[in-house]
């Protein structure tokens, strides 16, 4: 809503982002660890592990957190808007 009304009055567009309190480096940091903590179960148990339903940008953060660890895999599944990450050892 705050974009539609700022580009509204303004004659060249532009992009704002509101970040209370620093949510958004909360969230990353969270996600980030809760990633890491579901591959070590994975890679522990030696099957799937499954997030809950997230939004693009989250899963965005879990595929990234999980990339450089060469004994796991991960992909979505889900329709939509909301998907699940799987966290599939190797």
């Amino acid at each position: 809503m705050v974009n539609k009304i700022v580009n509204k009055t303004l004659e060249k567009r532009t992009h704002v982002v509101i970040d209370s309190e620093s949510y958004r480096q909360r969230r990353k940091e969270f996600l980030t660890q809760m990633a890491l903590q579901m591959g070590s179960k994975a890679k522990k148990i030696k099957k799937p592990v499954v997030t809950n339903l997230l939004y693009p940008h989250d899963r965005r953060i879990v595929h990234l957190a999980l990339k450089d660890d060469n004994e796991l895999s991960t992909k979505s599944r889900g329709d939509g808007l909301f998907k699940k990450v799987i966290i599939i050892p190797k």
